[in-house]
């Protein structure tokens, strides 16, 4: 009988083992889940950040004397994708806006409709008083 009291105590034993492995790798587990889950959450900011202005198109903004609000939403905003001399951007996925030189009716029309509907541009990246700004300042330095 007392050979059975040892296996017994043995088993007891092995499934301590077991249950502390078993957390160990549960564990493991999570510890992995939870760095993917942050590495992954840090793209979101890359993504964020790169709307913003760059170093070399705030220097712009400040060697034309000021702060211009439509300037900086230009640039922000339209200006990797559109070329604009007065702006220092020089996208290529959307018109050369100093070829096109539109009129502020114009850049208001392609804000709000997505540009000349393609598709490529998406409607309303600004609005309101932003749309106002960026639309007259495009009017005003497009084609100079």
């Amino acid at each position: 009988m007392s050979g059975g009291r040892s296996n017994e105590g043995r088993r007891t034993v092995q499934a301590w083992i077991y249950g502390i492995l078993a957390g160990i790798v549960v564990l493991a587990l999570m510890g992995i889940a939870y760095t993917i889950g942050s590495n992954s959450g840090g793209d979101e900011t890359t993504t964020t950040e790169a709307a913003k202005p760059t170093t070399t198109e705030k220097t712009t903004t400040e060697k034309t004397g000021g702060s211009d609000p439509g300037q900086e939403l230009f640039v922000a905003n339209c200006g990797s994708c559109h070329t604009l001399s007065a702006a220092g951007t020089t996208g290529t996925t959307g018109p050369d806006l100093d070829s096109l030189a539109p009129d502020e009716a114009l850049v208001k029309t392609a804000i709000e409709n997505g540009g000349a509907g393609s598709g490529v541009m998406p409607p309303n990246l600004v609005t309101g008083k932003e749309e106002q700004e960026v639309s007259a300042y495009v009017a005003s330095s497009a084609g100079g």
